[in-house]
């Protein structure tokens, strides 16, 4: 396990994530939708060798297509790729919206999640893994967030049901979700001490890098600090997965 891209590394999360894989010693790939933003993020890291910067967007199928054939030119494979990306959280109630900007806002965090693992996974050297960042409201639902929760909830199952289908591949496919409000450079000044960092964050994605068999099943959730002072952390076991054959299903 060597050559890493973080998709979404310039933002708060992706930030935290780049900068643990680098002090861990993974080639890590910063991709971003900003230039500006990712030049940053470079030059706060220090301009490392180990780090390579790539513009682009996971819009459509095709724009994440250039991705993936800048990230082949950049390294000599993919053992490893980090999704954390997400739309704005506007807030308001859910009925207020049309149905197409409704879907926008689903797009948003769903499609775009859909997007980087139908491009991407397959690409992954055999061994390698897939790891997604997920976001708590997926079992809860915050004031004008109803959107956001029927997003992250879709988010988890597509993840269960896309590791159901790679089971007997070379590849490991996992969801971490963030249950706690993250303490990062926007909320550090009024952070409460429970919350997780972006740099705990980012020691649990290198870890479940470095060895995915220690973290057995597809959906890990990260929870606030408990009364040990450490971040709360449990997987949900196996994706398991109802089959039946056609016609009505009794459940």
């Amino acid at each position: 396990m060597e050559y890493i891209a973080v998709i979404g590394a310039s933002g708060e999360v992706g930030r935290g994530i780049t900068s643990v894989l680098l002090t861990h010693g993974f080639k890590v790939a910063a991709i971003g939708q900003n230039a500006s933003r990712l030049a940053t993020l470079a030059a706060e890291l220090g301009d490392p060798a180990n780090l390579r910067t790539i513009t682009g967007s996971l819009k459509t199928d095709a724009t994440a297509q250039i991705l993936l054939e800048s990230l082949r030119d950049t390294f000599p494979r993919i053992d490893g790729v980090v999704v954390s990306v997400n739309g704005p959280r506007a807030t308001a109630d859910v009925l207020s919206h049309s149905s197409n900007d409704f879907a926008a806002l689903i797009a948003q965090d769903l499609v775009t999640h859909f997007t980087a693992a139908r491009c991407f996974i397959p690409a992954i050297a055999p061994g390698g893994v897939y790891l997604a960042i997920g976001g708590g409201s997926a079992d809860f639902i915050l004031e004008g967030g109803v959107h956001l929760s029927a997003a992250q909830a879709g988010l988890r199952m597509l993840y269960r049901g896309i590791a159901h289908e790679l089971d007997g591949q070379p590849i490991t496919l996992k969801e971490l979700t963030i249950a706690s409000v993250v303490n990062s450079v926007s909320t550090r000044a009024d952070a409460h001490p429970l919350w997780v960092t972006e740099t705990e964050i980012g020691e649990q994605v290198a870890a479940m890098l470095t060895d995915p068999a220690a973290f057995p099943g597809t959906i890990w959730r990260m929870t606030r600090r408990d009364n040990t002072g450490h971040p709360g952390l449990s997987g949900e076991g196996p994706t398991r997965v109802q089959g039946f054959k056609q016609g009505p299903a009794i459940l």
